[in-house]
């Protein structure tokens, strides 16, 4: 799965990279299979409480998922690896965070194939930064585009001069109306420019924007994409009626910030030092429910 000379070439010209077929059905059913049973869990309660007309339970994952939000739009909330909080405050039980920091998720984040790739760009010596996604995007009947930004943006200033690989997949097909990334080929090399936080997510205000010349990159349930924490990038907005599934996962050297340095980061491979490794999911978890814990109030973005 390491990339070649050609390919290497590629990324750091254009400051991205498609690679189709990384990972097959093995490695992304468990990562299905649990947030399927995430789902499942909150429906049985949401319908139990009459906060949702039907279970959908014959409904495939990706089409389930959006029959529930049409009905309860917070179904779909705190799904994300890094969501701080309670998730559906409409329920009487609220249901709470820890469940979506899934033994499955974890096993992703150090997926060999993944890891291969990412040894390619960053070296041997590698850390799973924090700052690290799973989306479950439903339709967005306005129309509206995730806003233009850079991953580089997201972390601290102690991360600016350092390179940060980030690795964007599809769990499910990600096509052009169900909301794929847009990639502006060789914007990494114009530097970080300021974002605003706005309610559609971290956004380079539109008049800072320089002339852009979007690239969509439609891909496959298991192809990747490689891109640069300085390359601008956004997804299009999912107009069908099906969730939309991937994750997001940045990696870099051992030795430099992680941007985020009140979430903790691992590292998840290393010839230097293999006793290391993190390969204990509970520590894992915990660790992660100590920093969310810990860490409220801490501000996520610099601006």
């Amino acid at each position: 799965m390491r990339l070649t000379a050609s390919q290497i070439s590629s990324f750091c010209e254009n400051g991205y990279l498609l690679l189709e077929n990384v990972l097959d059905a093995d490695d992304l059913r468990p990562v299905i299979e649990e947030y399927s049973a995430i789902i499942d869990e909150r429906a049985q309660r949401l319908y139990n409480e009459g906060k949702v007309s039907s279970l959908y339970a014959d409904e495939p994952f990706v089409r389930r998922v959006a029959c529930l939000a049409a009905d309860i739009l917070e179904i779909g909330n705190g799904l994300d690896i890094m969501e701080v909080g309670e998730i559906i405050a409409v329920a009487s039980d609220p249901l709470l965070l820890n469940d979506v920091r899934g033994k499955a998720t974890f096993n992703l984040m150090k997926n060999p194939k993944i890891l291969d790739l990412a040894e390619s760009l960053v070296g041997s010596e590698i850390v799973g930064n924090p700052i690290q996604h799973i989306r479950v995007v439903p339709p967005l009947r306005s129309g509206r585009p995730i806003p233009w930004h850079q991953d580089a943006g997201t972390a601290w200033p102690e991360a600016d001069p350092y390179f940060m690989l980030t690795i964007w997949g599809a769990i499910t097909d990600a096509t052009l109306e169900n909301g794929c990334l847009e990639v502006t080929p060789g914007s990494h090399k114009s530097g970080l420019y300021r974002h605003i936080v706005t309610p559609d997510g971290l956004d380079i205000p539109p008049e800072a924007l320089p002339p852009l010349d979007p690239q969509p990159l439609p891909v496959p349930a298991g192809g990747v994409i490689l891109f640069h924490n300085y390359s601008f990038h956004r997804a299009r907005p999912n107009q069908t009626d099906e969730v939309r599934c991937s994750f997001d996962l940045r990696y870099h050297d051992v030795y430099q910030p992680t941007g985020r340095p009140y979430y903790p980061a691992f590292l998840v491979r290393s010839k230097l030092r293999p006793d290391a490794v993190q390969t204990d999911y509970e520590a894992w978890r915990q660790r992660w429910e100590f920093a969310i814990d810990h860490s409220k109030g801490a501000a996520r973005y610099r601006w």
